[in-house]
């Protein structure tokens, strides 16, 4: 994504405030003269960036991109990467476990991955003021690695693909941290702000950077679903880039893994939940790890008896409204809404018509490993029929309020028995940790 360098641009204050604050314990300086869209110089080559100056950025529209004309002299670089890697790789951590076969290899291409001076500047400024943020991004590097080498992807991309696990995420960088470190679920705009987050990371690759179109539109998909029911473009299909379709993977397992007392059966369970939503070497990996890691099933216990009937019911409740909220719309933005709800449901149908656990809900003769897959399903279901409320209205403008309360017995279906905010594979990092 391309946009002109001459183009005045606001200053991003949620950027800026962690650049900021890096500058506090790095040194971040200019490295040209920093002009307003007026041809004011706000700040000379050389010099520090400082809180002083942080309200003036924000006021004036700068002639050239902030982060473009900054420069950290003691930033991250491809070796301290690679030093990142090996250290996570030696910690007990579930995913740093799977990734040991591959470890050396990925090691070694880490140390000679490019590493932009806007990359740098934002990843140094994460790893000083929000390290969290830092560290899922080394972790998204390694094992987007790891799931490429296994399933036999050709080495020559491996460093774009080492860099995609990096960067997928660098567009929260641009967003409210209080939206993405949310303990609860987010409410619509909330969510709206996260959702831009893919392309935001392009603007910041595609305008500052000079990485390859395969890194942009992978960062810009990695939150996209092969049926369409992913953001922010609703993209189905080939129209998913490959590298795409494994940050995909990447980021539910990641997510997952951050809270999960079993993260490689609970991610193989999210990434089958739903046919269609997932492919490619990366569900291969997750597989082949669930496989092999032996974990403990009945640590999640088993879900209460008739608890699957009742979200069943509740499923079979919000398609119905669906339907006559449709037929009976009053506006083409109602009808717009019901649709996409529809689509939603229907998905959610025919995953759990393709499971057969609601079979077994009464039975207490079970295996453990149905009894783990009863609980996965009753959470799942229960937490994206929450999200199908905010999914189909965060691209809509503001509904009238007539439009609004026309609506409202659809969103009130959705909330009905069973209904938690536990996350899921369709999950939002601050609207569910357990998939980010």
């Amino acid at each position: 994504m391309n946009i002109p360098d001459d183009e005045p641009t606001n200053a991003n204050p949620h950027a800026l405030e962690t650049i900021v604050r890096a500058g506090e314990k790095r040194s971040i300086v200019a490295s040209e003269d920093i002009f307003d869209e007026r041809g004011t110089k706000l700040l000379a080559r050389g010099q520090p960036i400082s809180a002083a100056l942080q309200q003036r950025l924000l006021e004036r529209k700068l002639k050239a991109p902030l982060e473009a004309n900054l420069e950290v002299a003691d930033g991250i670089t491809a070796k301290e990467l690679k030093a990142s890697l090996e250290a996570f790789v030696e910690t007990d951590h579930p995913v740093a476990l799977v990734l040991r076969p591959w470890a050396k290899e990925l090691a070694t291409e880490a140390a000679s991955i490019k590493v932009h001076s806007v990359v740098r500047l934002l990843l140094t400024s994460a790893q000083s003021v929000r390290p969290a943020v830092y560290d899922h991004a080394v972790r998204g590097m390694g094992l987007a690695g790891a799931m490429w080498l296994k399933g036999g992807g050709d080495r020559a991309q491996l460093q774009t693909v080492l860099l995609g696990g990096l960067l997928h995420d660098i567009g929260e960088m641009y967003v409210n941290p209080s939206y993405l470190d949310a303990k609860a679920p987010l409410d619509t705009a909330g969510y709206r702000n996260v959702a831009v987050h893919p392309r935001l990371g392009i603007m910041v690759l595609g305008r500052m950077a000079d990485y390859p179109d395969a890194l942009t539109s992978a960062v810009a998909h990695h939150h996209e679903r092969l049926d369409g029911t992913g953001y922010p473009g609703r993209l189905a299909a080939t129209a998913v880039s490959p590298l795409g379709r494994l940050l995909a993977v990447v980021e539910v397992t990641l997510g997952i893994a951050s809270t999960s007392k079993t993260p490689w059966a609970h991610t193989s369970f999210a990434l089958r939940m739903v046919p269609g939503e997932f492919e490619g070497i990366g569900v291969g990996f997750v597989t082949a790890a669930a496989r092999n890691a032996a974990e403990d099933l009945a640590v999640h216990g088993q879900a209460a008896p008739g608890k699957l009937g009742l979200v069943d019911g509740q499923l079979a409740t919000a398609l119905a409204i669906t339907a006559q909220t449709q037929k009976s719309a009053s506006t083409p933005a109602v009808r717009a809404v019901a649709e996409r709800a529809r689509q939603l449901l229907f998905r959610l149908r025919a995953g759990w018509n393709e499971m057969g656990l609601w079979a077994n809900d009464a039975d207490s003769a079970i295996s453990p490993e149905t009894a783990f897959e009863m609980r996965m399903a009753e959470r799942e279901l229960a937490y994206r029929m929450r999200f199908i409320h905010r999914e189909c209205l965060w691209t809509e403008k503001d509904l009238g309020d007539a439009e609004s309360q026309e609506l409202a017995p659809l969103w009130s279906s959705l909330e009905g028995p069973g209904a938690s905010a536990s996350a899921g594979a369709g999950a939002t990092p601050a609207a569910a940790p357990n998939a980010a």
